[in-house]
């Protein structure tokens, strides 16, 4: 052990330049998180209001406006007929997936 006074070993100066240079980092790490606690809120709350403000691609804004001009268009008889014509559409399309299949199970039958 060394005496007060006297100078350290040779053995302990690559210990305290490790020590020293893990301080430097811990304390970097600390000031980062500090600044983070600190001004972390008010940057996602500025990040969130420039995202509201920035406007969607112009595709979709065409798309929305084409929406808006159709269904301006619309009167509630217009869209009460609309979905009854799917409606009957619909049914049609079952009935002739039902027919195919009971033709296809015709001519198994026939075929046996």
């Amino acid at each position: 052990m060394p005496e007060p006074g006297t100078s350290p070993d040779v053995s302990e100066g690559p210990d305290l330049d490790l020590l020293s240079a893990r301080e430097r980092e811990l304390r970097a790490q600390i000031e980062q998180l500090q600044d983070f606690v600190e001004h972390g809120p008010e940057r996602e709350i500025q990040a969130e209001e420039e995202r509201m403000r920035t406007l969607p691609p112009p595709t979709e804004v065409q798309q929305r406006q084409r929406e808006k001009q159709f269904m301006e268009k619309l009167s509630r008889g217009e869209l009460k007929n609309e979905r009854r014509n799917q409606a009957k559409s619909g049914f049609l399309l079952f009935l002739l997936i039902f027919a195919m299949l009971a033709i296809g199970y015709w001519i198994y039958q026939t075929v046996q």
